[in-house]
């Protein structure tokens, strides 16, 4: 069983990958409020982060920094309405390993949740 961070201020995004992803047998701890989610990716041990970037106080991009602070080799992955250019190239040089524009296809974010979780079996 992997432990899941999830981070966004939309509470239906929020419920819809808590619920898909705890159904697949992943502990998920959500977070709306960004800075309680900065506070426990920076104390506590996650195996994914999953987050919007456009949020306050704390960004997405700030929130990837401070997780891959505490575990470099931590995956991340990206669900967001706000996918220009310049923010999804900001993610992925930040370290995010895939970038889902919303909306999305819960599947999609399955597939690329499984594939962070082991790489190996999907290489």
């Amino acid at each position: 069983m992997s432990r899941i961070v999830i981070v966004d201020d939309e509470q239906t995004v929020l419920q819809s990958l808590e619920v898909l992803l705890s159904t697949e047998g992943h502990e998920v701890v959500s977070f709306r409020d960004s800075r309680l989610a900065a506070d426990a990716v920076r104390n506590e041990s996650f195996d994914l982060l999953i987050t919007d970037i456009r949020m306050t106080p704390v960004n997405g991009l700030e929130l990837i920094r401070l997780a891959r602070e505490r575990n470099p080799a931590l995956p991340c992955l990206v669900v967001s309405a706000y996918n220009s250019k310049e923010s999804v190239e900001a993610c992925f040089a930040a370290g995010c390993r895939s970038f889902f524009p919303k909306p999305y296809r819960l599947q999609e974010v399955v597939d690329a949740v499984q594939a962070a979780l082991n790489p190996v079996a999907t290489s």
